[in-house]
């Protein structure tokens, strides 16, 4: 089976850049993991539907798989404890909806 390919957001890009070297060294690590198995993360539920997450010690990788493409898009890197509202808010801006959620 052909290896998959990782593309990078600009905010995911840069939110690895800035990470302290410790933590950088077990992203990429975890990447790694995600490109050898994408369906390794957990898939998420309700508003972030679609969008699979990564745990890399108190940190989350967010991603989603294109599986014509034999791609996977990352999205976005970031502490546990405020990454999914963050990404969420994220999605607004992208998306125009205000912050509220599409139904």
């Amino acid at each position: 089976m052909a290896a998959w390919k990782v593309a990078y957001s600009e905010t995911c890009r840069n939110q690895v850049r800035f990470l302290a070297p410790s933590m950088k060294s077990v992203i990429k690590q975890r990447i790694e993991e995600i490109r050898e198995d994408p369906y390794v993360g957990k898939p998420l539920e309700r508003e972030l539907s679609g969008i699979y997450s990564h745990r890399a010690r108190r940190f989350r990788i967010l991603y989603t798989i294109d599986s014509t493409s034999h791609t996977i898009q990352l999205h976005y890197v970031g502490h546990r404890k405020d990454i999914y509202e963050l990404f969420k808010n994220l999605l607004a801006e992208i998306h125009g909806t205000g912050g509220e959620p599409s139904r």
